[in-house]
């Protein structure tokens, strides 16, 4: 769930059901489906799932293999960036801007900018498990793993992983929350309780590059 306002909210579960927010009334939730060897079956994804709004009017939910947009008024079913592979495993989107998100599944990311598809998936953590993402701005992200690494993107390039607390052993399968409400703060917690904070600190070397394309210098990469 992702609350951009607090008169606004937006709720996405592993079996397709997307619903909103306004003011104090949820809305009837809405269920999408897919066909799966030539069934109609509803949408599933075995690990978490994502949804990230830059306002009222403009949301953004991956559930398995397929992106769910919102326009204000309705949702409606494209592709996602990782088609069939992103039935399982966790994935995450941040969404700074309308039309524009990025999201990270597996050792991956991707990214979708207005008027344009998702990218290839581009590997910026060869250690896997990507689960948490957050953008405080169109160029400046932070992603995190399950294992406890952390990776920051700045300048078009994202950072090597980074171990910044320790890798789950009581409660391995909760994954990792992180939020960065500024460019300058964000706080990172495993389901064991552990949790680091980056405050404005310089950044981690960059050595894991995603190459740009010809979106502006300012613009989130797309991966190759």
């Amino acid at each position: 769930m992702t609350c951009p306002t607090s008169q606004f909210c937006a709720y996405v579960d592993n079996t397709g059901h997307v619903a909103i927010l306004h003011g104090a009334s949820w809305s009837a939730p809405q269920v999408f489906t897919a066909v799966v060897g030539g069934s109609t079956v509803d949408l599933f994804q075995s690990g978490r799932v994502a949804v990230s709004c830059s306002g009222a009017s403009t949301c953004t939910a991956l559930i398995g293999g397929t992106a769910l947009d919102w326009d204000g008024t309705s949702w409606s079913a494209s592709p996602g960036p990782w088609g069939a592979a992103g039935t399982t495993g966790d994935t995450a989107v941040a969404c700074p801007d309308a039309g524009t998100c990025i999201a990270v599944h597996g050792s991956t990311v991707s990214v979708r900018t207005s008027g344009s598809g998702w990218s290839a998936p581009g590997v910026i953590d060869e250690n896997g498990r990507l689960d948490a993402v957050a953008c405080p701005t169109a160029s400046t992200c932070v992603a995190a793993d399950a294992v406890g690494d952390v990776l920051r993107l700045s300048g078009g390039t994202w950072s090597a992983p980074q171990k910044v607390v320790p890798t789950p052993s009581a409660y391995t399968g909760d994954g990792t929350s992180l939020s960065c409400p500024t460019d300058q703060f964000c706080m990172a917690v495993t389901g064991d309780g552990d949790y680091a904070t980056y405050e404005g600190a310089a950044s981690p070397a960059a050595t894991a590059s995603v190459p740009a394309t010809s979106l502006p210098a300012t613009s989130l990469p797309v991966g190759a």
